[in-house]
């Protein structure tokens, strides 16, 4: 039977949080489904076999050098063969069936990314389809995470129980079809972490195909928030910011949504 989905994870210096990802899939699919994982840990080779060994059902890719999110998850969509891929953060696990994800994507070909509802280990519901970055909005997103509890930040734009267009998906979880993923070539490995998956769906809307907010499953979702404590991280993250504003612009120029559901 061939592959309906294709999940790829990165993975580094996190086997347990891989583990415990991975084991939350058997439960909540029941289509025909591989999952990769692409390693920037830089094992020696003593390590890669006792790991293969360890996870014998997943598909391993050892990176020779630390390119990156971006650089990892196209790694191991390359090697996909699903009709559907998702990227996914080791640090969430499913706690619904994913299969209904899937049925939409299979009603609406027009959608190109779709993602879940998330939620932190309280239930809190969190901010993962957001509007698009222009600088204006990104200094008030700082000012409100300052000023603010964090439940501010979610955006009063979107309803989070309803399935709906949104601009853009966090790349803790995306699931794209294969048009999709042809169409862009994946992610942009310009972006060494963060950015890059408001970048994907940019170019995903740019190739006439929907970017899609799913409530109807949902995920848990942990979330290191790193940027906000650590200042290489924060560094990072404001490059990467930059570069996308040169890409698309600082205030306007992003392809509008087409369609609701």
């Amino acid at each position: 039977m061939s592959t309906v989905l294709s999940v790829v994870l990165v993975e580094y210096h996190n086997l347990e949080e891989v583990q415990c990802c991975i084991a939350s899939f058997n439960s909540h699919i029941k289509m025909p489904y591989e999952i990769i994982v692409s390693s920037n840990s830089c094992y020696n080779d003593q390590q890669k076999e006792h790991i293969r060994q360890s996870f014998p059902d997943i598909q391993w890719i050892f990176n020779q050098t630390n390119g990156g999110f971006a650089y990892a998850m196209n790694e191991g969509l390359k090697r996909a063969q699903g009709q559907y891929l998702t990227i996914m953060n080791s640090d969430c696990t499913l706690v619904s069936d994913i299969d209904q994800m899937i049925d939409f994507m299979n009603e609406h070909p027009t959608v190109g990314a779709i993602a879940p509802r998330m939620v932190d280990q309280e239930g809190n519901i969190q901010d993962t389809a957001r509007p698009y970055v222009t600088l204006p909005r990104y200094i008030w997103r700082q000012i409100k995470r300052v000023t603010g509890h964090k439940s501010t930040i979610l955006d009063n734009s979107i309803d989070y129980d309803k399935i709906q267009t949104v601009d853009w998906l966090i790349g803790a979880f995306i699931m794209v079809s294969r048009k999709a993923f042809e169409a862009t070539n994946g992610l942009d490995e310009h972006y060494f972490m963060y950015a890059e998956d408001l970048d994907w769906c940019t170019r995903i809307r740019q190739e006439g195909l929907e970017i899609v907010y799913f409530p109807n499953t949902m995920v848990l979702y942990k979330g290191t928030r790193r940027a906000r404590s650590n200042s290489k991280y924060a560094r990072i993250f404001i490059k990467s910011h930059l570069f996308y504003w040169k890409k698309f612009g600082f205030f306007f120029g992003h392809p509008k949504r087409s369609t609701t559901y």
